[in-house]
């Protein structure tokens, strides 16, 4: 497991927070997917967005958060997601805060070299890594528990915490382990550790639940055949998915 932040962070922060997210919507326009736009704890990065076939990671720096202090989390989160990681500095006042460089702002985090984000976006097919399979998969089931009129209000998409997803539902909070794969498997099991997780969140909240959710290329004809040989289309970064979910299942 890698540390992540936990502090709320300072009024301070959350503008300069704002204002870079404003920024790189402005510079990215309809072409930006966002991943992460909210500050809702544990966060390895503090924004992320999907542009073409491109997966970007940033670390605002401002207010409390240096980069040089901890880099660790945010480069191995970066990796293990297969996205490239860049800081943001804003500078400025309570008031306003704006980059502290000119166009896009962002700078590798391991090269110091400016990052326009539009010029990595190529035509390659990029298999999507089992993180962003897992962050799919979380939208997928927040979407559904919204729907059915729930209250999220945490979600995270670490691949080594759980639950994923906190909901409230009359006055009472309860958690969900999601698990994603990919077809041809139907869906997955629940964790070996599952009690362990049961015992952690009873204190905290009234029931749990396990959520699976498989994923395959929507363009794969879905042949017998092929399923059975597991000769079927990768997921690709990007590209439209069909989906398997049939709700949550009670721990």
């Amino acid at each position: 497991m890698h540390p992540v932040e936990h502090e709320k962070p300072s009024p301070a922060f959350v503008k300069a927070w704002q204002a870079a997210g404003h920024h790189l919507q402005k510079q990215g326009q309809e072409g930006i997917n966002w991943v992460r736009a909210d500050l809702n704890p544990p966060m390895a990065e503090h924004l992320s967005f999907r542009i073409g076939n491109q997966l970007i990671f940033i670390f605002v720096e401002a207010a409390e958060f240096n980069f040089q202090q901890n880099p660790e989390s945010f480069l191995k989160a970066a990796k293990v997601a297969t996205a490239i990681p860049c800081i943001l500095t804003m500078t400025g006042q309570l008031s306003e805060y704006t980059p502290a460089s000119s166009g896009w702002g962002l700078v590798h985090a391991e090269t110091g070299k400016a990052v326009n984000p539009l010029e990595l976006v190529t035509d390659e097919l990029i298999q999507i890594s089992d993180w962003e399979l897992h962050d799919f998969a979380i939208q997928v089931v927040k979407e559904s528990l919204k729907k059915a009129g729930k209250n999220v209000f945490s979600a995270q998409s670490s691949l080594t915490i759980d639950p994923s997803i906190w909901f409230e539902e009359s006055g009472h909070a309860y958690w969900v382990v999601v698990r994603a794969t990919r077809y041809p498997e139907p869906e997955t099991q629940t964790p070996s550790n599952i009690d362990d997780i049961k015992d952690n969140c009873s204190p905290m909240g009234k029931a749990g639940y396990f959520a699976s959710v498989s994923a395959g290329n929507s363009e794969d004809p879905f042949d017998p055949k092929a399923k059975q040989s597991k000769n079927t289309l990768p997921l690709y970064r990007g590209h439209p998915m069909f989906i398997k979910y049939e709700g949550l299942k009670e721990i």
